[in-house]
């Protein structure tokens, strides 16, 4: 050996063709000795054969023919061995020279493996001789061949071609003479009756891989299933255990690469290769579990390297075939009937049974594999509309979070691609100045490093912890447990999740919510790292923590005793009609945006980003109201935007109440900002006008469910739902007096503040007042009794309406009286004038009242 290294590559390829031809003469029993003596004498061996396989790689000038359309040039030197005909050494050159002279070319004799018919009259020049090796004499002896390019480019193109397939045919022996050995290895392995590592089976994983990773023709895949095969079911509990997983990595990303080849055969045998390695998970762990997080990290590396999109005519991208192919190969492997190719492959048709020793019971499930194939496919697809996303990321926002928000689902069964694409998304969201979302995004990450120390009990959390953590972000809850216990391949998993590594993701989510105002989130957060610190005694820490916890608790208390309620977002329903949307179309989003962001705003900034997505046969369009649409109905060439602003539902808000929505938010608790509801009001007439007097004005209350909460990780949730309720003019007039009876028992029922004054703020209080009672106002109330209460309308009424109606306004009535009296009992000197104007106002409103309810007189 330490002679064999130091010859050049020339005379490598001489002296292994040598050795190459002695081992295939050997009887199998006298092989066999040759692995019999040591450990190490056997690995010399197989150091051979890898070096067989590397000096007589083919790299066809046309790889590109069955990889696909790829950016690779065909012509690029590539940094591997030179071809066995590059350079001929003297001895060959002797030989090839001698067997040329001696030819003999009778004509109308058909071809045999040594000579060439005068099959072109081109070939029947003096100056271009019809037999390849007396081509390639003359080339080497008139030392045309310098290169490897000018040998080639001076013979005629059909002895090039020869040329060509005489080196395909030299590789294709060379690596069917090792597959051979390695097949009788591995059966002599079996039996123990030679000297190997048994512990890994190195020589074998070693010349898989090295076969695996170089061009090969299709002779040559034919023939390599069901060698692998065999290998597994020989030594599969050896090769698919941990020590091994690096071996397992390779082998299933080289099987993946083959599974985007253009020639279908190839590509099948692929197919048919992964669900071997299927079968050897069910067999060994009967589950897919760890096999999918193997599949995942090496369809994430391969995605690196295959072109998924390509260039159309108009200079917009779409999916490459290449894509395509690696999607019909994963989807093919979840296909009941691909069984059916089996015996094109080699394989016996029980290939993919799985029992257990002594048993009859079959382990493979379909169903499980088809959840395999569909998770990988939904990370092809991911990192496809990421790529598809490049030239317009800058512009829309929303689809480029979604974009990095969906390959950080695909990527879930490994923690270090899922943590990673959860940071390019809080990177995004910090950019957008979306801080709640940032924050989300890293709770997220916090809560699968807590997950995954929690599962292996090395954490001073508990389930408990990671279920608070889950009410702040519901993506927390999927349970990756088992898929974190298996991802620890090649470093990717849980070396890496560490105590420290969650408490510096809580600290930046817990600053995240600060900015954003949501402080009772930060609250949750801060007592998630408490713990931490009690367990390791860092008394400052605390210290920090807790002097951390009083701001917060007093920012709350700030929040929650302001007069004007808090508002941390404004919230859009926006709908898409419109075949240039693309996967949009006929959907409805809800928008979290800015408190700051108006109606105007929002319809500005997505008006500016779908234009740019117009073509010149569509143009864009803004639906200007909250009607009902009917997409059949729309004209074609023009995508609409329906823009409407929403409100949130409280969690315990009565949907069905018929009051007016305005002061729905300022009753509920500044906690509960975690919103998966939300509706908006469109009023209506039967006539089909959109606005009626009182008596004829209808209202529809439009109720939104979303696919998730938010503070979400993205900007934008899909409506899952929608329901709608209508409320008759009558209902719609009582809401609206319930409504300012409601806002002014909730002034008049206003907690102490901290001065200890029972009584209700007193300018609030005054500008109710001003809007119920004053004689300038009056017209709201008076107007729905002259519209309900007077002439036919009121005979059109039911009972049961007519009464609702009349209580309704003498509570009105009442708390405006009530309300009076403390105001009367608040004042000043300064004020009794106004006082006085809001009795008079009360009083004169009760007098045109009683001309339609005569018991208010006896009420009041």
């Amino acid at each position: 050996m330490p002679v064999f290294y130091n010859l050049n590559a020339i005379e490598k390829r001489e002296v292994l063709v040598v050795i190459l031809q002695i081992i295939r003469n050997l009887d199998d029993t006298t092989l066999i000795k040759a692995w019999q003596q040591s450990i190490a004498r056997t690995r010399l061996f197989f150091k051979l054969l890898e070096e067989c396989i590397t000096h007589f790689e083919h790299n066809r000038t046309g790889d590109s023919l069955l990889l696909g359309s790829s950016s690779r040039s065909p012509d690029a030197e590539r940094p591997a061995s030179p071809k066995y005909s590059d350079r001929l050494s003297p001895s060959v050159n002797a030989y090839l020279s001698e067997a040329s002279r001696h030819e003999i070319r009778p004509q109308g004799t058909p071809e045999n493996g040594y000579m060439w018919n005068r099959i072109s009259p081109q070939l029947s020049s003096p100056n271009q001789p019809y037999s390849l090796r007396e081509a390639l004499a003359q080339a080497q002896s008139s030392r045309i061949g310098s290169t490897a390019r000018a040998l080639r480019e001076s013979l005629h193109p059909i002895l090039r071609q020869k040329l060509e397939l005489w080196e395909e045919n030299l590789s294709t022996a060379v690596s069917l003479e090792v597959l051979g050995i390695i097949d009788k290895f591995s059966v002599a392995a079996a039996s123990r009756s030679i000297s190997t590592d048994y512990a890994k089976l190195d020589c074998v994983t070693s010349i898989l891989m090295g076969l695996l990773s170089r061009s090969q023709p299709l002779t040559f895949w034919k023939a390599f299933l069901p060698v692998v095969y065999n290998i597994f079911s020989l030594h599969g509990a050896t090769l698919m255990a941990r020590e091994n997983d690096r071996f397992l990595k390779q082998i299933a990303f080289h099987l993946l690469r083959l599974a985007v080849f253009r020639n279908d055969s190839v590509r099948k045998r692929a197919v048919v290769g992964l669900q071997i390695l299927v079968r050897n998970s069910f067999n060994y762990f009967k589950s897919t579990t760890r096999l999918r997080v193997m599949l995942t990290i090496t369809l994430s590396e391969l995605l690196s390297d295959v072109q998924v999109t390509q260039m159309k005519s108009d200079g917009s991208l779409e999916e490459s075939g290449e894509a395509r192919r690696l999607r019909k190969s994963l989807e093919e492997m979840a296909d009941v009937r691909s069984k059916d190719q089996l015996n094109d492959c080699g394989l016996p048709v029980t290939a993919l049974e799985v029992a257990a020793e002594g048993s009859t019971d079959n382990r493979w499930s379909w169903v499980e594999v088809k959840h395999l194939s569909k998770c990988l496919v939904q990370a092809l697809d991911a990192g496809l509309e990421h790529a598809l996303l490049g030239s317009v990321m800058s512009v829309d926002r929303c689809a480029a979070a979604e974009g990095f928000y969906k390959l950080a689902l695909a990527y879930a069964p490994v923690p270090d691609l899922h943590i990673m694409w959860l940071l390019h998304l809080c990177d995004a969201h910090q950019e957008m100045q979306s801080w709640a979302e940032a924050a989300q995004c890293a709770v997220a990450v916090a809560g699968v490093i807590m997950q995954a120390l929690v599962g292996r009990n090395d954490a001073v959390w508990s389930k408990e912890h990671v279920a608070s953590l889950c009410r702040i972000c519901p993506i927390v809850g999927t349970d990756i447990g088992a898929e974190v216990a298996a991802a620890e391949v090649e470093g990717y998993g849980a070396s890496k999740l560490t105590v420290d590594s969650a408490v510096k993701y809580l600290q930046l989510a817990n600053k995240l919510f600060a900015q954003a105002e949501l402080y009772h989130f930060s609250a949750s957060i801060q007592e998630l790292i408490i713990p931490v610190y009690k367990s390791r005694r860092s008394y400052g820490q605390l210290a920090k923590c807790h002097t951390s916890l009083t701001s917060i608790y007093e920012s709350i208390l700030e929040q929650e005793a302001s007069p004007i309620p808090f508002i941390d977002a404004t919230y859009y329903r926006v709908g898409f009609y419109g075949e240039r949307f693309g996967k949009l179309n006929k959907r409805e989003y809800v928008f979290r945006e800015p408190r700051d962001v108006r109606l105007g705003d929002i319809m500005e900034k997505l008006s500016h980003t779908y234009e740019a997505k117009m073509d010149v046969n569509h143009t864009l369009h803004i639906i200007p109201d909250s009607r009902q649409v009917n997409a059949d109905e729309l004209q074609p060439g023009v995508c609409y935007l329906q823009i409407t602003a929403v409100d949130p539902v409280m969690e315990d808000e009565d949907l069905e109440s018929r009051r007016e929505r305005i002061f729905s938010l300022s009753t509920g608790s500044v906690r509960a900002r975690v919103f998966d509801r939300f509706l908006f009001d469109t009023p209506f007439t039967k006539n089909g006008k959109t606005q009626g007097g009182l008596e004829d004005q209808w209202k529809r209350r439009t109720v939104l469910q979303t696919e998730g909460s938010f503070p979400a990780l993205v900007n934008r949730l899909v409506v899952i739902k929608s329901e709608s309720l209508e409320f008759s003019p009558v209902e719609n007039a009582i809401g609206m007096i319930e409504t300012r009876t409601a806002a002014l028992r909730n002034e008049l029922e206003e907690p102490r503040s901290s001065e200890g004054d029972q009584l209700p703020r007193l300018q609030s209080l005054q500008r109710i007042l001003q809007g119920s009672v004053a004689v300038q106002v009056n017209s709201g109330v008076l107007s729905v009794c002259t519209a309900f209460l007077s002439g036919e309308p009121a005979t059109r009424l039911r009972s049961q309406e007519l009464q609702q109606l009349i209580a309704a306004l003498l509570e009105f009535m009442a708390v405006c009286k009530r309300a009076i009296r403390v105001h009367f009992r608040l004042i000043g000197e300064e004020d009794q004038e106004f006082h006085t104007q809001l009795v008079n106002g009360f009083q004169s409103l009760t007098a045109e009242l009683s001309h339609y309810i005569p018991a208010i007189l006896s009420e009041l």
